[in-house]
């Protein structure tokens, strides 16, 4: 019973991960959209700053959400 339960929670933390992941890429894209279009400088670097952490934290995110199932540890 609790291996069932153990399952559905991984199964959700990798959708969540998954689903964090591709909408930080999203929004990371758009914000260096806006950094390219700006003609302010400093308005430039601080967003392309926080497009560019948000395109590397999906990265990490979009990762951690392709576990493999060999490698799932049950506590009990």
């Amino acid at each position: 019973m609790k291996y069932e339960k153990h399952n559905v929670v991984y199964g959700l933390k990798k959708i969540t991960h998954f689903s964090e992941g591709l909408t930080s890429l999203i929004a990371g894209t758009y914000v260096l959209s806006l950094a390219v279009t700006k003609r302010n400088v400093a308005l430039r670097i601080a967003l392309g700053v926080a497009g560019g952490y948000l395109i590397l934290r999906s990265g990490g995110k979009l990762h951690s959400g392709s576990f493999d199932d060999d490698k799932v540890i049950v506590k009990v």
